[in-house]
């Protein structure tokens, strides 16, 4: 008995160590537990001998704003005895994000990225460095697949540590909000303060509801409004629940039966005289209490039914001096053109007035918006996706998501 302790010790001893060099190989993901694959292990597994390629994913830095450009780097190490040669990488660019820079023989369609069958030789090193750019903000995460082909030409993967980071808003100064955080971040914060903008849409949904949005944004921020339309009906309750703030300049004949007499409304027979219109807003400015540096927006739908009324001489005329004289009571504009309802002539003459331009359009029933111009101003020049369904729910918070790809 004597003679077999050391053995037992010893075994026991072995036996011990094992399970400690198990237990510091373990590691939980969720409510699973998986065991880290060491060095030691793969350089002898028969696959590794013809091919095994490491890959590391190196960031400069985990926190970024709405349009600031992300230096990547996807490091590629062949410790095979044979050639490696890469197809692409899956799920380099997250949703939210455009690539902005890749290397040469890189082909980016559809979140792949294409690497042309680029070898890497027996340990090879190879650096893919690109540049990614947030339009919008959150919590992402990037987790790249690598495809390539073993030295006996077998499909094989390769998944390097996801890397996750923080967007933040970018609100450049002097931006005034409209309400659509998609399009706030493609503007960098919103409309540029006291600038006019038009919305170049047809008629649809998404473009009553951007209205909607922007006009509910400055009352709920108690800023003064006021809105010209030849329609009461988004408007209506917005004219009964601020009437300090709130003014509806209502271009319609049947007016008197559309809404009932309100202070803040003011009834006008249609858009044949513009004269009227103009009285009523000089009216309506004089009556304001507040000061003029204070944040003030306004929203012009009557454009296209005053161009059609009037043409696009008289019609510009009319716009050059509403647009000044709102711009000198503070006011930060928002436009809206059907230019669909005219001739691409008349279109352009009125276009050329604005510093802004925001296109909504719609291809294959599905519509997307982009920011065509805005003078002497920041923004980001991506086409992004527009649902009635994002902008049903534009006001509530989207803080801490966390997105998967």
């Amino acid at each position: 008995m004597g003679t077999n302790r050391p053995v037992v010790g010893g075994s026991f001893r072995k036996l011990e160590s094992a399970v400690k060099q198990i237990l510091e190989d373990m590691f939980l993901v969720g409510d699973k537990v998986h065991i880290k694959e060491t060095l030691e292990d793969t350089d002898h597994s028969v696959e590794d001998e013809s091919a095994n390629l490491h890959a590391h994913l190196l960031m400069e830095t985990t926190k970024a704003k709405v349009g600031q450009e992300i230096p990547l780097q996807i490091s590629l190490a062949n410790r095979g005895r044979t050639p490696i040669f890469l197809t692409g990488i899956e799920n380099v660019v997250p949703m939210g994000f455009e690539l902005v820079d890749k290397p040469y023989y890189c082909v980016f369609d559809a979140a792949f990225l294409d690497l042309n069958k680029r070898q890497i030789s027996p340990m090879g090193t190879e650096e893919i460095d690109l540049t990614l750019r947030p339009y919008d903000d959150g919590t992402f995460a990037i987790m790249p697949r690598i495809n390539y082909f073993n030295g006996v030409e077998q499909q094989a993967l390769c998944d390097p540590c996801c890397a996750t980071f923080e967007v933040q808003e970018n609100v450049l100064p002097n931006r005034v909000k409209t309400g659509y955080r998609d399009l706030d971040n493609l503007l960098l914060g919103g409309i540029p303060e006291r600038s006019a903008v038009v919305l170049t849409s047809i008629s649809c949904d998404e473009r009553t509801l951007l209205v909607k949005r922007f006009l509910e944004t400055g009352l709920k921020n108690s800023e003064v409004t006021f809105y010209f339309s030849i329609d009461a009906t988004v408007t209506k309750t917005f004219a009964e629940e601020f009437p300090e703030n709130f003014h509806l300049f209502l271009c319609n004949p049947m007016a008197d039966a559309i809404l009932t007499n309100l202070p803040n409304v003011h009834k006008l027979k249609g858009v044949e005289n513009l004269t009227e219109i103009n009285i009523a807003l000089t009216s309506a400015i004089r009556r304001l209490k507040r000061s003029p540096e204070e944040t003030r927006r306004a929203c012009i739908g009557i454009v296209s039914d005053v161009l059609l009324q009037h043409h696009a001489t008289q019609t510009r005329r009319w716009l050059t001096g509403l647009i000044a004289e709102l711009r000198s009571r503070g006011f930060t504009t928002l436009a809206v053109l059907n230019p669909f309802m005219h001739t691409p002539e008349e279109v352009q003459a009125i276009l050329d007035l604005f510093e802004g331009e925001i296109s909504l359009v719609e291809k294959d029933d599905e519509k997307s918006m982009r920011i065509k111009k805005l003078l002497d101003q920041n923004y980001l020049r991506i086409q992004r996706s527009v649902s009635t369904r994002r902008l049903s729910t534009a006001s509530l918070t989207r803080r801490g998501r966390w997105q998967r790809f």
